[in-house]
C-alpha cells in the first residue's frame, strides 16, 4: 500500500471520529440543531473527499491542484495540520471531564429534581464548542488566503572585510522557495518576477524549491525565472526532487537557466570576477527529501574543491546547516526554513526547534583574522508548501554588500 494511502486512512479516521463526536453533540435530542448537523455533514464531506483526491493525485502524479479551488485546499491543510490535533486533544479532555462527572454523580445522594424543559446553558455552550473546529478552520483559511497574495521586501546590509573595493555597494536579490504549485501560481508568480526586477540588483540568486511537489508545475516556475533578465543563478531544493530529480535538472538546464548542481559559475560584476558555488541537495547517489548532516558535509567538501581563489566567492546552499561545513567563504545564502513558518516570537517557534539558523543574517569570525567575519543569509522564502505563516512573512531579500574593516 502506498504511504500516501496510509496517511489518508489515518487522517480520514481522525476526521470520522471528530465528525461523529461533534454531530452527536449538536444533534442530541430533544433539541436538535438541524442546521448545525447539515453544516457539519457538508464540512466533513468536503474535507474527506478533497483529502482523498489530493492523496490519489500524489500517488499517481496527477496535477489535481488545478481541479480543487485553492481556498478548499487551504482549508484541508489547516484542518488536518492544525485544527484536527487541537480537536482530538479537546475530545480527550472532554471525555476525561465527563468520566469524572459520572463518577461524582454515582456517589452523590439522589435528589428528586424536575428535568429542564429547555436547552440548558451547559448544552448550549457544548453545542457552540462543537461548531468551533470547523469555524476556526474557515477563519484561518481566510487569513491564509490573504497571506498567499503578498510578501515583503526585506533589506539587509552585509559587512564583509574581504569584499573587493569595486564591489562595495553591490546588491543581490535573494529569492527562494517559490514552491510553484497549489498555493503559488498564476498572478503570484508574475508578481514575484516583477518585484524582483524592480529591485534592479546586480545579481539575482534563487536558492531552491522552485516547485512544490510535482513536475506538472515546473513550466510555470521556469517561466517565472525566465522573466528575470539576470544575471541569475539557480540551485535545487528538496521539493524540486520529490518526483524525479533527473528530469527536474535536465528540464531546468534545457530552458537556459543557470542551474548549479555542485557546480560553479563565474560572473563578471562591476569588472570583478564573482564565483557562485551552487550546492546540490544531498549527494549524487542519495537524493532524499531531507538532507543529513553527513550529506551536507560531503557536498560542501566536494564543492569547495572547485573554489577559484582569483574570484570573490558566494556559496548557495538550500539548507542553511551547510554553513557549518564551509570555511573561507565570506557569504553563504540559503532558504528552506520558511523563517520557521509558524513562530510565536522572533526566537520562539518552529524555526529554532528545527534549525540552527532559520531567518535573516548570521555572522561568525573567519578562520583567518584578517578576513573579518563570514555571513550567512537565510530567506523566509517567497512561496509556501503550507498556507499559513505567523511572524515569518514571505519575502524577497535585497542584500547590499559593504566593504568593512577586518
Amino acid at each position: 500500500m502506498s504511504p500516501w494511502i496510509k496517511v489518508f486512512w489515518v487522517l480520514a479516521t481522525a476526521d470520522l471520529l471528530i465528525w461523529w463526536v461533534l454531530w452527536r453533540t449538536v444533534a442530541r435530542p430533544p433539541h436538535r440543531w438541524k442546521w448545525a448537523s447539515l453544516s457539519l455533514h457538508l464540512f466533513f464531506a468536503i474535507m474527506i473527499t478533497t483529502l482523498g483526491i489530493m492523496m490519489l493525485g500524489r500517488t499517481h502524479h496527477w496535477n489535481v491542484d488545478v481541479l480543487v479551488p485553492r481556498f478548499i485546499t487551504v482549508a484541508v491543510f489547516l484542518w488536518h495540520f492544525i485544527v484536527v490535533p487541537l480537536a482530538l486533544i479537546g475530545i480527550i479532555i472532554a471525555a476525561i471531564i465527563s468520566a469524572i462527572g459520572m463518577l461524582i454523580r454515582l456517589f452523590r445522594t439522589r435528589q428528586n429534581t424536575t428535568p429542564p424543559t429547555g436547552l440548558t446553558r451547559r448544552e448550549f455552550v457544548a453545542r457552540l464548542t462543537a461548531l468551533t473546529p470547523p469555524a476556526l478552520t474557515v477563519v484561518l483559511s481566510i487569513i491564509a488566503e490573504q497571506q498567499l497574495k503578498g510578501f515583503r521586501i526585506r533589506r539587509i546590509t552585509v559587512p564583509l572585510a574581504t569584499l573587493p573595493a569595486a564591489l562595495d555597494g553591490m546588491t543581490i536579490a535573494l529569492v527562494a522557495d517559490s514552491h510553484a504549485g497549489r498555493f503559488t501560481h498564476g498572478e503570484i508568480l508574475d508578481h514575484i518576477a516583477t518585484a524582483t526586477n524592480a529591485l534592479n540588483a546586480d545579481l539575482v540568486l534563487f536558492a531552491g524549491d522552485l516547485i512544490n511537489d510535482t513536475l506538472a508545475w515546473l513550466d510555470d516556475g521556469i517561466a517565472m525565472l525566465k522573466k528575470i533578465p539576470g544575471p541569475l543563478v539557480v540551485i535545487e531544493g528538496n521539493h524540486d526532487l520529490f518526483e524525479d530529480a533527473d528530469e527536474f535538472r535536465s528540464r531546468v538546464k534545457a530552458s537556459g537557466l543557470n542551474l548549479l548542481v555542485n557546480e560553479t559559475a563565474t560572473l563578471t560584476i562591476r569588472g570583478v570576477p564573482v564565483q557562485i558555488l551552487g550546492m546540490e541537495w544531498g549527494t549524487d547517489s542519495h537524493r532524499p527529501s531531507r538532507a543529513s548532516e553527513p550529506q551536507l558535509a560531503d557536498s560542501a567538501a566536494r564543492l569547495l574543491k572547485l573554489r577559484d581563489l582569483a574570484a570573490f566567492p558566494i556559496l548557495m546552499a538550500h539548507h542553511p546547516h551547510a554553513w557549518d561545513y564551509v570555511s573561507g567563504i565570506p557569504l553563504t545564502i540559503s532558504g528552506h526554513t520558511h523563517g520557521g513558518q509558524l513562530m510565536l516570537t522572533d526566537h520562539l517557534g518552529a524555526g529554532p526547534l528545527l534549525f540552527r539558523y532559520w531567518s535573516g543574517l548570521y555572522t561568525r569570525k573567519a578562520a583567518t583574522p584578517s578576513d573579518g567575519s563570514e555571513a550567512l543569509i537565510v530567506s523566509n522564502g517567497i512561496g509556501n508548501w503550507f498556507p499559513l505563516r505567523t511572524r515569518a512573512p514571505a519575502e524577497i531579500i535585497h542584500l547590499t554588500l559593504k566593504r568593512s574593516a577586518a
